[in-house]
């Protein structure tokens, strides 16, 4: 009867375990494959601690690669300005980045681009373009590196924000950080394009989620852009419209309406669009008028 009932307990512990690791394995929380269950299951105790130790290496060696990554590639706030102070006899001299990695001395040039894996390299990745058609093989050689290791720590915080979404679909604040997120992530031109159109096809279905529960001006903005990236302009015509009723003065219609026409090859309706902002007297920042100067001096 003892042996029956230790029996019975041991099972069900053992059925704990498994459900516990199973659910740990879906939300992300455990770092293995999910076939990796089957031994767990088969292997009481022994299945159990072998992949809570795969975990624990998996685990290490993704953090000790993110810090060596981020140590690689910290990238200093005044290089981002296109300010750098040249260490010569005159140490008041300040040179634009762009013009830094053209010049002819190697060492000036590789000194510079090691300044600039110091501090946010996100902030960044236009010069880490430009420095990787470089003719120096060791200046190409750090942007190539830096430009990996930014790919990866996108990648490591898309996945933490895919799970947190998962566990809290709901969450206002997840949805905010997850969308904010993409919107970033994919302004950086850092994937190939058929990778990017899979991850606008989610920013796609996460910013429709959030329309659902409040339409505000920079979701629909951020909503018709991406859409026009997809190539979807039925839809972007029909969050363009919704923009207009809503918010028809603000600058933002105007400058998506612009770009709408000029993606679509509108001749026509973007002079009549151009017309109507002068004689609604439509207001553009200064921001506003530097994205519309083709159109606006023309």
């Amino acid at each position: 009867m003892i042996r029956t009932v230790s029996g019975i307990v041991l099972l069900i512990l053992h059925l704990t375990v498994c459900i516990l690791i199973w659910a740990g394995i879906r939300s992300g929380m455990l770092k293995v494959k999910k076939y990796l269950i089957i031994p767990v299951i088969f292997v009481p105790v022994w299945g159990a601690l072998s992949m809570l130790i795969l975990h624990l290496q998996v685990f290490s060696k993704a953090e000790n690669s993110r810090k060596i990554g981020i140590e690689k590639l910290q990238v200093n706030e005044e290089i981002y300005k296109n300010n750098f102070r040249l260490r010569e006899e005159n140490d008041h001299d300040i040179v634009p980045l762009e013009e830094a990695l053209i010049v002819n001395e190697p060492e000036l040039r590789r000194e510079l681009i090691m300044n600039v894996l110091n501090d946010n390299p996100e902030e960044y990745v236009e010069l880490l373009k430009q420095a990787r058609m470089n003719e120096d093989v060791e200046v190409v050689h750090y942007a190539i590196t830096a430009m990996v290791e930014l790919s990866k720590e996108y990648d490591s915080k898309l996945q933490e924000l895919e799970r947190l979404h998962q566990i809290s679909p709901e969450d206002p604040e997840v949805m905010e950080q997850y969308c904010e997120f993409m919107e970033e992530y994919l302004s950086q031109g850092l994937l190939e394009e058929q990778i990017e159109r899979v991850q606008r096809q989610r920013y796609e279905q996460l910013l429709e989620k959030k329309l659902k529960h409040q339409e505000d001006l920079h979701t629909c903005v951020c909503m018709v852009k991406n859409l026009m990236k997809l190539g979807d302009f039925e839809k972007a015509h029909e969050i363009l419209q919704i923009i207009e009723k809503k918010w028809h003065r603000h600058e933002a219609y105007w400058i998506l309406k612009v770009q709408y026409c000029v993606e679509q090859k509108q001749g026509e309706e973007l002079k009549r669009t151009l017309d109507k902002m002068k004689k609604e007297h439509i207001y553009l920042s200064s921001k506003g008028r530097e994205d519309l100067a083709l159109w606006i001096d023309s």
